[in-house]
């Protein structure tokens, strides 16, 4: 199967669409959808902004122009088709950004059509405890994945109280995390009612599920199926802390 074959079989996603119709990206629909990836992985940038040495007014105003420079800018109508990652894309972009991006410009004002991002949790986000010898590009990437895998977590819970198990989702939610120790189903069980072969099933479906809304999550993020497999890979390096 040629790769031209694979990519039309890969599932549209927010970013693969604003790629191929950057063309058009005044359209309303594309904005949209540039604002909510924006909204949804700003707390990378910030951190690269903080690890790059910018102090917490500094990087807000960093990271908020920047966000709205991609769109009053166009900036997806000269991206590099290449790049095939949503990661990648904001991460040279910013780059980019910081390099050129004087302190009175950064403080400019904020609104007008593009959407405000919230900075109520950026330190928290940014995770203040020392990483030895962790660059800028390390910290975003950190920051990338802890983030996806917050969106894919919330996603899961939502699914589970949508079906009235918001409780079961609290008490499963530790087995979701494969740390090498052997899992007290037995423990879960009482906590839940349940016998513990039916908890080690409910376990069982609940990972496979994670697992498909994480590749979900992921997809969304890139375009076509060689990007998909490297984002995964990438995730896997970092996440192992390689």
């Amino acid at each position: 199967m040629d790769l031209s074959h694979k990519e039309s079989l890969f599932p549209p996603t927010r970013w693969s669409l604003l790629l191929r119709s950057k063309a058009e990206v005044r359209d309303a629909s594309a904005l949209r959808a540039l604002g909510e990836l924006l909204q949804s992985y700003w707390q990378p940038l910030y951190v690269f902004a903080r690890r790059s040495g910018l102090d917490s007014e500094d990087a807000e105003d960093a990271v908020q122009s920047f966000c709205e420079s991609l769109i009053a800018r166009e900036s997806l109508i000269t991206a590099d088709r290449e790049l095939g990652r949503l990661r990648s894309f904001l991460q040279s972009g910013f780059q980019n950004h910081l390099r050129t991006l004087h302190r009175d410009a950064q403080r400019q004002k904020r609104g007008g059509g593009v959407p405000v991002i919230s900075f109520d949790d950026a330190e928290a986000a940014l995770d203040m405890h020392p990483v030895d010898g962790e660059t800028p590009d390390r910290a975003f990437d950190r920051r990338w994945a802890l983030t996806l895998l917050e969106h894919v977590l919330a996603r899961l819970k939502a699914e589970f109280v949508a079906r009235g198990k918001g409780e079961a989702f609290t008490v499963l939610e530790p087995a979701l995390v494969w740390n090498g120790a052997k899992m007290s189903y037995d423990t879960l069980a009482v906590r839940l009612d349940m016998n513990p072969a039916a908890v080690a099933q409910k376990v069982k479906r609940m990972r496979a599920r994670y697992r498909e809304l994480l590749e979900q999550e992921i997809g969304d993020t890139v375009d076509g199926p060689e990007a998909m497999a490297e984002e995964r890979g990438h995730l896997i390096q970092i996440l192992s802390g390689e």
